[in-house]
């Protein structure tokens, strides 16, 4: 052992009282910055099974659909399929799929249940870019399958109704009685919708759907599905609202085809088409959502984000483009955000403490030992020697301090996982709280507080070991 390391682990046996101190605060600040991150980590991974699940990176929409159209039924694409060839042939390692989208209202007239509603995602049940995604969230029941009843010649009611103002009850319902003999569509709901109407939402359970088919106006399809699975991805808001069909079936009932079939038309009131069957056009929808492949580092997911926006944005100027951090701040708010940011200030302000104190206690310790450090120098020390030996104090305070960090979060992480813990969330659901770690944050976790103390020991380190012999013994015997 060097001459330098042997009086710094001296010096940190004699004053191990005020080392431990400093370094079980450091220690304590580094194990909340790994905690945060971890779970901030986990959220964003929420994030990606659940938002992502409706937007996967970007959504590209027409110009006048919002952030809140994401929720409901956006104004009809004509062109989506070509639009989705386009980011894919521009942008290689891209993913994109034509989404439809629909609002919908259940549970109308049944007793003991009120009225919910859901927006329904139209998938490619093959080619989506979040399929496997999504077969993955299944809890209960199944994924769709080809032999499912997609495009059957369904006869859904259409109505259309050219005046504004509420629908007469007779709407409602109505027409489900000459559907008898036509097979369901097969869907697939949010666990939580479940849980918030148990009675009527179960896997092979079938009811009735009431759907805004237009964005823009009143048209509205009457149609009876049948729940083949359920899923849940994580935030259980979310999937109580969205709930997953065919494509194909959307494209159907919102007559994205060439239609066949009879009209009935009623003066001054609208009409009332059955479709039998319809020729869907895959080529049109409402919206195309693009997968793009990850950052090597993800640092600043958000960021990423808006970076992928702006290329996408580059490529259709006329169109507009969400992200997937778009349609969470709409519906979350930027709190996340806002805590994340705090979360960060105060765990740097917190080691700026820490370093005033690692600063304050060198600077105590180097006025004590000024007799000790001109003796040395006076026996031939070098300032090199002298400078070594308060900055290995600082690098052992720094080390241990980032590896005691590490072992406390990774213990709290341990307990939490084993004991499950969750929170009251809606409609009596639970939202678990759960850690995702990353090595760049662990290395950060140790890195970090040994750059802390190293600085924070160099400064009065460097001016110890600058001072001449006699000046030194001089400030030595004036301490005393």
């Amino acid at each position: 052992m060097s001459i330098s390391r042997s009086f710094a682990w001296s010096e940190i046996k004699e004053h191990k009282l005020i080392y431990t101190v400093i370094i079980l605060v450091i220690a304590f600040t580094m194990a909340s910055f790994l905690l945060e991150n971890a779970y901030i980590n986990y959220m964003m991974q929420v994030v990606n099974e659940t938002v992502k699940n409706v937007t996967a990176d970007v959504i590209i929409t027409n110009p006048d659909c919002d952030v809140r159209d994401l929720y409901g039924t956006e104004t009809t694409m004509k062109n989506a399929g070509e639009i989705a060839r386009l980011i894919e042939e521009r942008f290689p390692g891209y993913k994109a799929s034509v989404r439809v989208t629909a609002q919908a209202t259940y549970g109308v007239g049944l007793a003991n249940e009120s009225a919910d509603g859901c927006t329904l995602q139209g998938i490619d049940i093959h080619d989506d870019v979040m399929v496997e995604s999504l077969k993955k969230k299944i809890v209960a029941g199944r994924f769709f399958r080809d032999d499912d009843p997609i495009l059957r010649g369904h006869t859904p009611l259409y109505i259309k109704i050219n005046a504004p103002g509420n629908l007469p009850d007779i709407v409602y319902g109505a027409g489900q009685r000459l559907l008898r003999e036509d097979e369901p569509y097969p869907v697939i709901v949010g666990a939580a919708a479940a849980k918030v109407h148990p009675s009527i939402i179960s896997v092979g359970k079938e009811l009735d759907l009431y759907i805004c088919a237009s964005a823009r106006g009143a048209n509205y399809a009457s149609i009876r599905v049948k729940i083949i699975g359920l899923y849940e991805s994580g935030t259980p808001t979310i999937d109580a609202m969205i709930w997953f069909i065919p494509a194909d079936s959307l494209r159907e009932i919102k007559c994205y085809g060439k239609v066949k079939g009879r009209s009935w038309i009623i003066p001054g009131i609208g009409s009332f088409h059955g479709f039998n069957p319809i020729e869907v056009d895959r080529n049109m929808g409402d919206a195309v959502i693009v997968k793009v492949p990850p950052p090597s580092i993800s640092i600043d997911p958000i960021g990423y984000s808006e970076e992928v926006k702006r290329r996408i944005q580059s490529i259709v100027p006329d169109l507009k483009v969400f992200s997937w951090h778009d349609l969470l701040v709409y519906g979350a708010g930027s709190m996340q955000d806002v805590v994340t940011i705090l979360l960060w200030g105060s765990m740097g302000v917190t080691l700026l403490l820490c370093g005033a104190a690692i600063k304050y206690v060198m600077d105590s310790i180097i006025i004590r030992k000024m007799r000790e450090i001109g003796s040395l120098k006076a026996f031939g020390a070098r300032d090199r020697v002298i400078f070594k030996i308060f900055l290995y104090q600082g690098l052992f305070i720094g080390s241990l301090s980032g590896v005691l960090g590490i072992l406390i979060a990774i213990l709290v992480m341990k307990i939490v996982n084993w004991y499950g813990i969750s929170m009251q969330f809606i409609a009596g659901t639970q939202l678990k709280i759960g850690f995702v770690v990353n090595w760049f944050t662990v290395a950060i976790s140790i890195i970090l507080p040994i750059l802390l103390s190293i600085a924070a020991a160099s400064i009065p380190a460097k001016k110890a070991a600058m001072l001449p012999p006699v000046e030194a013994l001089r400030r030595g015997e004036i301490s005393l």
